[in-house]
């Protein structure tokens, strides 16, 4: 019986790599898809990949990991409009359940459950996304 395992690093480049091949994401972003690293001063608009946070999966026979991701979109202007719109690109990206994984993962679920857009930093035209996801994947 497959064992429970943590699938986060593999799920994180399925991620970047979904978004990357998104002309909906690249036309507003070009490449500037980032892991959890970033330049200290990076080109905006950008994307980030948040700290996942894994925990075991087991049903029926199946072992794999129940992953929690965030994803952080920055982007400006001169109120929230543009970064909510790069956050509803990023939800519509993931949203057909599917992702590039590697051979022997699977994909059991990838559900969005949520959005907050809050300003980055006081008195700024800076904003920021939060865009968070549920990923559930089984070793195959």
């Amino acid at each position: 019986m497959p064992r429970p395992t943590d699938h986060s690093l593999p799920i994180r480049k399925a991620t970047i790599t979904k978004l990357l091949a998104t002309p909906a994401i690249t036309a507003i972003v070009g490449q500037r898809v980032h892991g959890m690293r970033v330049l200290s001063s990076p080109e905006w608009p950008f994307i980030r990949y948040g700290a996942p946070s894994a925990s075991p999966f087991e049903a029926s026979g199946m072992g794999g990991s129940d992953i929690d991701i965030t994803l952080h979109a920055f982007a400006r202007g001169p109120d929230e409009s543009n970064c909510a719109e790069l956050a509803e690109a990023i939800v519509d990206a993931l949203s057909d359940d599917t992702l590039p994984l590697a051979e022997g993962l699977g994909l059991v679920s990838l559900d969005w459950t949520g959005t907050q857009i809050i300003p980055d930093g006081e008195e700024s035209t800076d904003y920021h996304a939060i865009i968070r996801f549920s990923v559930v994947t089984t070793a195959e």
